[in-house]
């Protein structure tokens, strides 16, 4: 049996970055296939992913990173020193926060169809995207990875939305146009855990 339970689809960006640290640490874990709405009521708001270690469970998808990280052992996800913690903090606030409610939220979803949105609406999410992803790449032109010279845990959380771009023509050409950002998703791309956990076909599901 698994070490860990993570209960999602493999589409979702918030799944992604739970299978993503179990990989980095070299957590055995097991997908449960789990759709928005399903993991009620251990997750009182229905969303994933959720996980489960023994008869532990816990939700939301920077707690769960964090267990793994503090639970077992491997390359730690968080720097130990308080100041490369607190930068991977910040990193990760700015990616779920800023890149989640403009591409994210803004751009990727409504393209998809996951969630309705106005072709005005995209077009000025588009524009606040263009500025958070400049502040992306101006910062990765003087750091190979969003928190210093190792992987943690806030690039974790940026992979599976950044890695979306290319399937959506106007991000796709953001992308592109930030070159930082393309050379750290070079980097990102040739992990094992990154190529492991490639949702392998397009939709979303959060």
């Amino acid at each position: 049996m698994a070490t860990i339970q993570i209960y999602g689809v493999p589409p979702s960006p918030f799944t992604r970055a739970t299978r993503l640290a179990a990989r980095e640490k070299g957590v055995d874990y097991e997908l449960v296939p789990t759709r928005p709405g399903e993991t009620a009521p251990v997750n009182p708001l229905g969303k994933i992913p959720m996980m489960k270690h023994g008869d532990f469970t816990l939700y939301e998808s920077p707690a769960i990173v964090r267990y793994i990280d503090r639970t077992f052992d491997g390359p730690p996800l968080w720097p130990r020193d308080a100041k490369g913690s607190a930068l991977c903090d910040q990193w990760l606030s700015v990616v779920c926060d800023s890149m989640v409610q403009t591409a994210l939220a803004g751009v990727i979803a409504p393209r998809f169809g996951i969630i309705p949105g106005t072709e005005e609406g995209i077009q000025v999410a588009l524009k606040r995207s263009e500025r958070v992803v400049g502040i992306f790449d101006k910062h990765l032109a003087d750091h190979r990875f969003l928190a210093g010279e190792q992987v943690t845990a806030a690039d974790l959380f940026l992979v599976p939305i950044f890695f979306y771009f290319p399937e959506i023509a106007e991000l796709k050409a953001l992308g592109e146009a930030s070159p930082n950002c393309g050379r750290w998703a070079r980097d990102m791309g040739a992990r094992p855990s990154v190529k492991a956990t490639d949702p392998q076909f397009r939709g979303l599901n959060r």
